[in-house]
């Protein structure tokens, strides 16, 4: 919270009242509330007088953010026997409140919400009292949000909130109390216990702080929050009867945040191929799962009526499944994709909280295709709209395409940690996937070609963090650091025989013509025999198996490679039939490790 002190120089004070007492005899500056109350209205305090006695405020008026206190200094005089007892109104609390501090010598006005009113100080004397009113404007000072929760509120408010709001005027403070898979029951443990047991992530003015053994009330304490958030863990979330720790969640939450609204987060059904283990839980069906999060939502919401919003994202999730990205809104079965499904879910807090429609926010980040920008804003608002039901987005059921004809190479970056902005297209996630995502080529159009992972691979690769970060440049193709340094892996047991295949489709290929496709796999601080990938593809007919030795030791290694070493190249592909090529990737046995990966692939037409 935001405070600031203004006081009245008393080495004036004997001037001030001089001052006072010469203005009685020329008048014209004092308004006059009767033959013996005068107010001067002239100089920046407030001074009130009244048959001989005085009253100073040290602001004749007040302007404040929400949020935000002022503190101003009061003093009485020019009767000896006169106390300095306070008493203080707010004209509407709604928007403004004061009170007296302890120790009778100030008042503090806090800013609630925008508006204007008045206070009101009075102090009593032994004929009429001292009374000063003070115009009060209260405006838009920072939103504070503070969600308490697990890694799916970290993919909901950590990232992109902040920009949507700044892109429009908005300033926001961001809290989120981080314990991964943190359910109810372990919230209020934690809660009663005063457990130093959250990892407390911060966003001002767009930068993120980690705090570590972060105790719930210090969080509490931190900010005075506008809105906190609560949810469930995410396999609990359609159980309702798991609620049960919610209420006195509740109270503990008023008890030390008593101006703040209380939100609910309904968060997302599963992608339908996810491995999750509480997902048998809902038969393994994502609607079944979408449909008992809402039902749970809405009765905690309807039973607990001191939460104030539901914040629909699992409704805005459902919504975008229904266009041409299908479902792919997950990395890993789950947690939501990095780009447009955090921004997604960023955008449906962002409505719900300041009210304003998120379509046509200007921001979103540049890993971002302008026509996904519009589905998941679209999909937040109609989110926002119908909490409690899927709307079917008929308008974006499939990418303006400039032309069915590939004439443009085609650039696709694996991996989840380092995005690449366009043309590349990122897929970031190692699980299967029932849905193909439209590829866009390097002049930034959409094309008919499809990629999705088929399975077999085992994780995700991060990168080291120590890459250096240049680009890669090999068979004519810059390939950025975003490109290069993450993958996806396919690994084993070293000693216990080759891995794989992973397995990645290629579709909607024009089957009549011939393709180049190119895989780069590199492994920065890598031994350079430690792990050796093999590729085939399989069209209209299987390519011979080509293997890349992925390691890179360090700096002065990756500075001398020949980067023709760390690709494998295939000429003249032809697709299959169906248009399909399938590209297998597998993990040599060395001996010293047993793991295959894929960094970055490149599809070019030959002409």
């Amino acid at each position: 919270m935001t405070m600031k002190t203004i006081k009245w120089n008393n080495n004036f004070l004997l001037a001030g009242l001089l001052f006072i007492v010469s203005l009685f005899s020329v008048g014209g500056v004092l308004v006059s509330c009767s033959e013996s109350e005068k107010i001067v209205t002239q100089i920046e305090e407030k001074i009130v007088y009244v048959d001989g006695k005085w009253m100073v405020v040290a602001s004749k008026e007040v302007t404040v953010t929400t949020g935000e206190t002022v503190t101003l200094s009061v003093t009485v005089g020019g009767d000896e026997n006169l106390k300095p007892e306070y008493t203080c109104t707010s004209e509407n609390p709604n928007i403004a409140t004061v009170a007296v501090d302890a120790d009778g010598k100030n008042v503090t006005i806090t800013g609630v919400s925008v508006g204007n009113t008045f206070i009101t100080i009075e102090c009593p004397t032994d004929t009429k009292p001292l009374v000063a009113t003070i115009p009060v404007t209260v405006e838009q000072g920072a939103i504070r949000i503070l969600a308490i929760g697990n890694s799916f509120s970290q993919d909901a408010v950590e990232q992109y909130l902040y920009e949507l709001g700044a892109a429009v005027g908005h300033d926001f403070i961001i809290g989120n109390m981080y314990i991964g898979g943190c359910d109810l029951d372990r919230h209020l443990a934690n809660l009663q216990s005063d457990a130093e047991a959250y990892e407390y992530r911060k966003v001002v003015d767009g930068e993120k702080v980690l705090k570590n053994k972060y105790k719930l009330s210090q969080a509490l304490a931190d900010e005075s929050w506008d809105y906190i958030s609560l949810q469930q863990a995410s396999g609990k979330s359609g159980k309702y009867d798991t609620y049960t720790a919610l209420a006195d969640l509740i109270a503990g939450i008023q008890a030390r945040c008593p101006q703040a609204k209380l939100m609910w987060h309904q968060t997302w059904a599963y992608a339908s191929s996810s491995t999750h283990e509480s997902f048998p839980d809902y038969d393994s069906n994502q609607m079944t799962m979408y449909n008992a999060i809402v039902s749970a939502a809405r009765q905690a919401v309807t039973n607990h009526t001191a939460l104030n919003l539901l914040i629909p994202s699992g409704t805005a999730i459902q919504n975008g499944r229904t266009s041409f990205l299908g479902d792919a809104f997950n990395r890993d079965g789950y947690h939501l994709e990095v780009t447009y499904g955090r921004y997604t879910a960023a955008c449906t807090w962002f409505e719900m909280i300041t009210g304003q429609n998120v379509v046509g926010n200007p921001y979103a980040p540049e890993t971002i295709d302008p026509q996904v920008v519009k589905i998941a804003q679209n999909a937040a608002h109609y989110a926002v709209q119908k909490p409690d039901e899927v709307t079917d987005m008929v308008n974006f059921k499939e990418p303006e395409l400039s032309d069915t004809e590939l004439k443009a190479p085609i650039y696709i970056d694996f991996g989840p940690t380092s995005l690449s902005a366009t043309p590349w297209n990122n897929i970031t996630s190692h699980q299967e996937s029932s849905t193909s995502s439209w590829i866009k080529d390097a002049e930034n159009n959409y094309t008919n070609i499809g990629v999705r992972v088929l399975g077999g691979f085992t994780a995700t690769h991060a990168g080291v963090g120590s890459e250096p970060a240049s680009p890669v440049t090999v068979d004519g193709v810059e390939f950025p650091l975003t490109a290069w340094k993450d993958g996806l892996l396919v690994g084993g047991e070293k000693n216990k025989g080759d891995v794989g295949p992973g397995r990645i489709e290629i579709s909607q290929l024009d089957a009549a013509r011939k393709y180049n496709i190119t895989i780069l796999a590199i492994r920065f601080n890598g031994s350079k025999d430690a792990r050796i990938s093999s590729y085939k593809l399989i069209g209209k007919t299987e390519s011979a198996v080509k293997e890349v030795k992925t390691g890179i030791k360090d700096v002065a290694a990756f500075n001398a490679a020949n980067f023709e070493e760390y690709i494998a190249k295939f000429e003249n592909v032809e697709p299959d039939s169906e248009g399909k090529v399938i590209v297998e990737v597998k993990g040599i046995d060395t001996g010293l490790a047993a793991e295959g990966h894929i960094n970055a692939l490149c599809i070019s037409p030959v002409k």
